[in-house]
């Protein structure tokens, strides 16, 4: 008689440490989910306010990409198709509601750019890419990972691919 009363005490214990693991789990991945959505949040509300002020103001339709980069200032882009259905790039600087725009078919394109570092850097990883500014010229920012794990900035003219600016193994 008690050796079962023990064993069904057993398997009560069992089943709350379930539960209760259960609970944990649920709980850590909604808190993750919330910390995500609230670190996100600056970039989508960014993404959000410069998607519609390009709409707003005729430059694009609709926007197909976002890219925010940040070294000295902070540019948030959009690329999406204009009316005429050809691809523009708007650019904004931080909170600014002047607008900078280039066709994308003038100039180098993110995959090519991509290409460019992984050609001649063959960096471990690409952690940041978009279109930006430098000295009234539109920009390609790149951050890089390199192999030794340093940290790499290098500026491209939109027009031609031209490296302009690189900081290289911070």
């Amino acid at each position: 008689m008690e050796m079962r009363s023990t064993a069904r005490s057993r398997r009560r214990r069992h089943g709350w440490r379930w539960l209760i693991g259960l609970i944990v789990v649920l709980v850590l991945l909604i808190g993750g989910a919330t910390i995500v959505s609230v670190a996100m949040h600056p970039v989508t509300a960014a993404r959000e306010r410069v998607t519609e002020l390009a709409v707003k103001r005729n430059k694009i339709t609709s926007a197909t990409q976002f890219y925010a980069v940040s070294r000295n200032d902070t540019y948030y882009s959009v690329v999406g198709e204009n009316k005429k259905h050809q691809k523009i790039g708007v650019i904004v600087k931080g909170k600014s509601k002047k607008l900078v725009t280039v066709k994308m078919t003038d100039g180098v394109s993110a995959a090519e750019v991509r290409q460019l570092v992984k050609s001649k850097y063959n960096p471990k990883r690409i952690t940041s890419l978009g279109l930006a500014i430098y000295k009234q010229v539109p920009v390609w920012e790149v951050t890089f990972i390199d192999r030794q794990g340093n940290l790499n900035f290098i500026t491209y003219q939109f027009a031609d691919g031209k490296a302009v600016r690189t900081i290289q193994h911070l």
